[in-house]
């Protein structure tokens, strides 16, 4: 796994970043546009004074053009003699000196300029010959007369200045065009510069915009493009996938969170991994003890179920051979009862081939095993490398060990020695049922015996010494007119001996009912069924739920048989009954069997009920729960006898 990157302060910020960014952008732009208006308004001032320059020459074409229209006038004036053109000439005079005035206003604060005092020299020529004009119109109005001419030196005063207005009026509109000129150049050179300076900052924005998106690209898109598919990857399961930190700003703290988050997601599917592992290692551990539970609540066979505690001790705890020893009584040695693993693990070829053979004397003896558990001497040595053992106990005796080994060395749990401790806790129960279950069968054949005593006495007994009583009446001499009487006491000493039969048989029939291996449990109560109708009367039908398999202990089906024949016997003695059903169904872990009649029934709280019916239900009642089961009785007067009988079945 890779190590994530250390690092606790991340000082960058990117939106101080962005911010000092926009704050450029926004600065050169607003200065662009400050240069551009500056040169923009200077651009207008140029144009305002290109419109000024152009008044000027307006102006001096106007001035050029009123000196002309009076000398014309003059002329006319001359040449016709008529004098009524006086006020026209005088008119011409005002409008003159208006355009030399308006000519003079527009001089006022006029910046200084290269030609500035040839121009107003020139102006001043012009106002000279205005006034030299006016001079001589003046004088030429003050004629008196209604018909007046001009002289010759007039004439030619009127020609001198009418040449020297046009040359001043064109080198003065030379002086405003050489203005205009160099104001029009002037403007298309800032013109040229803001262009300039547009292209330049278009240049420099495609450069900055490049640039910034080629940092965007490196510096935020292609890290959360990273951890974007980092994630993808993470979500995929892939949790050992890790991003790099490349900066110290909100980009490399996310890549190093997400790292920090990928380890402790691997981290935390580690421990589910461990604890999902133990959980399904407790999973077998709690199914083996289940299922050596259900084997010895089941009764099943004890070497059976010794074997399925050697084996799952050595599936469970990962050994390669176990074995369970136990103390012989009077050689006091230990005894193996059975072993899981290959036959070269074990002394002697003891093996799951041969077993209840000695396994050696040990030093230790059972009240010393209370102290210590001794090295097993089952296994050969190169297998007890990794050794467990745990005591067999029954009380606070130890009867037994049962041990684990392997030949590569290692150290055991806690947690799988308290296992092994387990299963030799099973294992010391299954073996104290085995020696209870005897006792057990040794108690159940003495009861048998006084059962079958008892019903002897309540039965056979009475009807022989009823029938002896008979035998003598019919012994004594017979007195006369007794032939009758005689013949009476032979027929009921018949009735009775019948009475007797037909209960011995039934005695011995129930004696021999014995569920046979071949047959199996539903073939024998069919045969059994069969035979008890045919000499009772009683029509029994067996029903089998759902036709499924009905699997008991050997112990178990000689019980239900037995509980079985009780329960019919009491209805062939006591119910009065015409049918009777046997039922048997399965309901794991159990086996449920019904014994219902169609007979009168009784109260089985009254006290005057039958002391052989209740004997016989108490009989049945303690042979199901010695299985570990249970016996329900549902009877009422005049509607019949329903038995429940729940005995745990085998797996």
């Amino acid at each position: 796994m890779k190590a994530s990157p250390q690092l606790s302060h991340f000082p960058a910020r990117i939106n101080l970043r962005l911010s000092l960014a926009l704050s450029v952008i926004v600065a050169t732009v607003l200065l662009v546009g400050g240069i551009s208006l500056v040169l923009a308004v200077r651009i207008s001032r140029m144009n305002e004074a290109v419109d000024q320059q152009n008044a000027h020459i307006r102006v001096t074409d106007q001035i050029h053009t009123t000196f002309q229209r009076i000398i014309v006038e003059l002329h006319q004036m001359h040449a016709i003699g008529w004098f009524d053109r006086k006020e026209d000439v005088q008119a011409l005079g005002g409008e003159l000196t208006h355009h030399l005035e308006t000519f003079r206003a527009l001089h006022h604060g006029e910046e200084n300029f290269p030609e500035e005092q040839q121009e107003m020299a020139l102006f001043a020529d012009l106002g000279k010959l205005a006034g030299d004009l006016r001079a001589l119109t003046d004088r030429m109005l003050a004629t008196p007369g209604r018909n007046w001419h001009l002289g010759p030196m007039d004439l030619a005063q009127l020609n001198i200045v009418s040449h020297q207005v046009m040359r001043k009026a064109e080198d003065l509109n030379t002086i405003h065009r050489a203005k205009v000129a160099r104001l029009l150049q002037a403007s298309g050179g800032m013109l040229q510069r803001i262009v300039g300076l547009y292209l330049a900052f278009l240049l420099l924005g495609g450069a900055v915009v490049a640039l910034a998106s080629l940092a965007f690209t490196r510096r935020i898109a292609a890290p959360l493009r990273g951890l974007a598919d980092a994630a993808l990857e993470i979500a995929e399961g892939h949790l050992d996938k890790r991003v790099a930190v490349h900066s110290l700003n909100e980009i490399g703290q996310l890549s190093h969170s997400f790292n920090v988050m990928a380890d402790r997601l691997q981290s935390r599917e580690r421990d589910l991994r461990t604890a999902h592992a133990e959980l399904e290692q407790k999973v077998r551990e709690t199914q083996a003890l289940y299922r050596i539970g259900t084997e010895i609540s089941g009764l099943h066979e004890l070497d059976r179920i010794l074997r399925s505690v050697v084996e799952n001790a050595r599936e469970l705890l990962h050994s390669e051979a176990a074995a369970l020893c136990m103390f012989t009584p009077e050689q006091n040695e230990l005894v193996a009862l059975a072993t899981s693993g290959p036959p070269e693990a074990f002394r002697s070829g003891e093996s799951k081939a041969t077993r209840n053979r000695p396994a050696g004397r040990t030093a230790a003896t059972p009240g010393e095993l209370d102290g210590h558990l001794p090295r097993c001497t089952v296994m050969q040595p190169e297998f007890l490398r990794a050794h467990l053992a745990a005591p067999l106990r029954r009380g606070e005796r130890a009867i037994g060990v049962i041990c684990v080994c392997g030949r590569e060395p290692r150290t055991f749990t806690t947690a799988e020695t308290e296992l092994l401790t387990g299963l030799a806790t099973q294992a010391a129960i299954a073996i104290e049922n085995s020696r209870l279950y005897e006792e057990v069968r040794s108690l159940a054949t003495l009861e048998e015996r006084g059962r079958i005593a008892r019903e002897m006495h309540d039965g056979l007994t009475p009807v022989l010494g009823l029938l002896y009583m008979k035998l003598r009446q019919v012994q004594e001499p017979p007195a006369a007119g007794d032939a009758f009487q005689i013949a009476d006491t032979l027929r009921e000493m018949t009735a009775i001996t019948e009475h007797a039969y037909e209960e011995v048989r039934q005695s011995i029939f129930g004696l021999r009912t014995m569920v046979s291996r071949g047959l199996g449990l539903v073939p024998t109560l069919t045969e059994y069924l069969h035979e008890f109708s045919a000499q009772t009367g009683i029509a029994v039908k067996l029903e089998v739920a759902d036709g499924g398999p009905i699997r008991l202990s050997p112990a178990s089906e000689v019980q239900l048989v037995r509980i079985i024949q009780e329960a019919l016997t009491n209805v062939w003695k006591h119910a009065e009954a015409g049918r009777a059903w046997v039922r048997l169904d399965r309901q794991e872990p159990w086996v449920r069997v019904t014994i219902q009649d169609d007979g009168r029934g009784f109260d089985p709280t009254t006290p005057a009920s039958s002391e052989r019916r209740h004997f016989g239900l108490q009989t049945m009642r303690e042979r199901a729960e010695g299985l570990g089961g249970k016996l329900d009785v549902d009877a009422a007067a005049g509607r019949g006898t329903r038995i429940v009988a729940t005995l745990p079945g085998e797996a």
